[in-house]
């Protein structure tokens, strides 16, 4: 990737607009989101892109009506988990990959799989499982769009799909970035230059190593950006790929999934029962990631 200027590509952007024609207009928006040195900057300049105006469509889909949706909670001896109100989203609604600090989210998962994943929940651990239903269908949005006459959607709704799913850093994942810090060492953005490795094995690793390239703790911060702009099309929610199972990109879709429901969505959900269950798999959060890097 070239050093460019994203203001005056902007500038020529609008001289292509005003020319009116479809094809050119749509080619030059998204030459517009890689006039970037690196991957990172492609994050950048769709946010950037997005507060000037531009659009971009990465889809949305559907999570019928009846379709079950999980969640675990540790188990704590003095949580009466029969109360429903324990399974609605958080009262203090602190800030998380999805949402603002203050802003209402529940996040759940496509089955018990994930959730066991995303909860960080151990062999032998005592978990409560919330089950949950669709009342009716819940619209969508995510980076899930494949567009086989535009190459550079495909590339970007890749990077960006990565980018949101990433792992974080937190005293939780400590043990997973011991080893991703182990087998990649320091990442700077020069190691997110070649184009290439988003067609070959290093675009199903991109998400993690986004992961290992951040230090700091105002990751969330562009994530949320990420899933506002998402939002303004699908206020429901947001359909993402877990961080430890990061499947799903663009044109690819896997039964293993998170979703972020806002109140709109939420107020399309219905609890229907909670279980205590011990958790009796062998793998936990970190095994997958491991199978996929190798």
């Amino acid at each position: 990737m070239a050093e460019v200027n994203l203001k005056e590509a902007y500038i020529k952007y609008l001289d292509i607009l005003n020319s009116g024609c479809k094809n050119e207009i749509e080619k030059a928006k998204y030459n517009l989101l890689f006039e970037a040195s690196n991957f990172f900057e492609v994050v950048v300049n769709y946010v950037t892109l997005y507060k000037f105006g531009l659009k971009y469509d990465f889809g949305k889909c559907i999570i019928p009506k009846g379709a079950k949706l999980y969640r675990i909670r540790c188990y704590e001896t003095d949580v009466d988990f029969s109360n429903q109100s324990q399974w609605e989203a958080p009262p203090h609604r602190p800030q998380n990959r999805a949402n603002i600090k203050g802003q209402e989210a529940l996040y759940l998962g496509s089955t018990e799989t994930i959730c066991l994943l995303e909860a960080h929940i151990k062999k032998g651990d005592v978990y409560a499982l919330g089950i949950y239903e669709a009342a009716e269908d819940i619209e969508v949005g995510g980076y899930l769009l494949f567009d086989p006459n535009n190459e550079l959607h495909n590339l970007a709704g890749m990077i960006l799909n990565a980018f949101l799913i990433a792992p974080s850093r937190s005293q939780r994942n400590k043990e997973l970035f011991s080893y991703l810090d182990s087998q990649y060492g320091v990442l700077s953005l020069d190691d997110f230059e070649d184009m290439n490795a988003l067609k070959e094995k290093g675009g199903l690793q991109l998400s993690v190593k986004f992961g290992v390239l951040n230090q700091l703790d105002k990751y969330y911060n562009l994530t949320n950006q990420l899933c506002n702009i998402l939002s303004k099309d699908t206020p429901d929610g947001i359909r993402y790929s877990s961080c430890y199972l990061p499947l799903e990109t663009v044109g690819i879709k896997c039964s293993d999934y998170n979703v972020v429901l806002y109140s709109e969505g939420i107020s399309k959900i219905k609890f229907v029962e909670y279980k205590i269950k011990t958790n009796t798999q062998d793998f936990d959060y970190t095994d997958f990631l491991k199978i996929i890097m190798k």
